[in-house]
């Protein structure tokens, strides 16, 4: 006789995922005042992040036309050393090979986004992990909105009934201070415009799995 509770059942299995971390800066508040004030100092001085910026980028500013290498600066230390760990929690999470290679950050940048200035849909070529760190986000600051990626999911979609967040087309996190994301690379992802005139600021990276050094 067979084992009740050996029995086959239905259901779903999960296949093709789109995994997105999400971590907190411990203590926080003991480094935020730092973080603003460099970042608003990095605008001051970058000027030709401010050119640029004003070309590409409306009425905000980022330094990803002139400043990519922050996660070199002593001043900005531990919050590197917080992204490189939680890049190693998301790699291993993954499965991905740790042995033989190791999430490493290639670029740290800074951006402001004022009022009326928002983050059209893009992706981060040439690196596996991307992400944003949220240093300061006044109260109604637009979401971070990631785009299915599945071609084939926009050739006939049925009509979901909105009971799952995951079941949408343009899935939506709203950002909080304090609080990083890492997601894909290649996952398409925007910010929509900023209707207050408060300031958010948050840093944007890019890590890549690269291979260990063997002695």
């Amino acid at each position: 006789m067979a084992n009740g509770n050996n029995q086959k059942r239905d259901g779903l299995r999960i296949l093709f995922p789109t995994l997105i971390y999400e971590g907190w800066f411990p203590n926080f508040s003991s480094i935020q005042q730092q973080l603003i004030a460099f970042n608003r100092k990095l605008r001051e001085d970058d000027r030709k992040g401010r050119k640029e910026s004003s070309r590409e980028y409306s009425t905000g500013f980022t330094s990803y036309f002139s400043r990519q290498d922050l996660y070199k600066l002593p001043e900005l230390q531990s919050l590197s050393q917080f992204l490189q760990q939680s890049a190693h929690n998301y790699a291993q999470q993954h499965h991905w090979d740790t042995q033989n290679y190791a999430p490493t950050i290639n670029s740290l940048w800074g951006n402001i986004n004022s009022q009326y200035s928002f983050h059209p849909e893009h992706l981060h070529p040439y690196s596996h992990i991307s992400g944003v760190f949220y240093v300061d986000t006044p109260t109604g600051s637009p979401p971070i909105t990631f785009k299915d990626p599945r071609v084939g999911r926009w050739m006939m979609p049925p009509t979901a009934d909105g009971a799952r967040p995951e079941n949408t087309f343009n899935a939506a996190v709203a950002p909080e201070s304090g609080k990083l994301l890492m997601f894909p690379s290649w996952l398409e992802h925007g910010v929509g415009q900023n209707m207050d005139d408060m300031e958010r600021i948050s840093m944007s990276f890019n890590f890549e799995m690269r291979q260990k050094q063997t002695s």
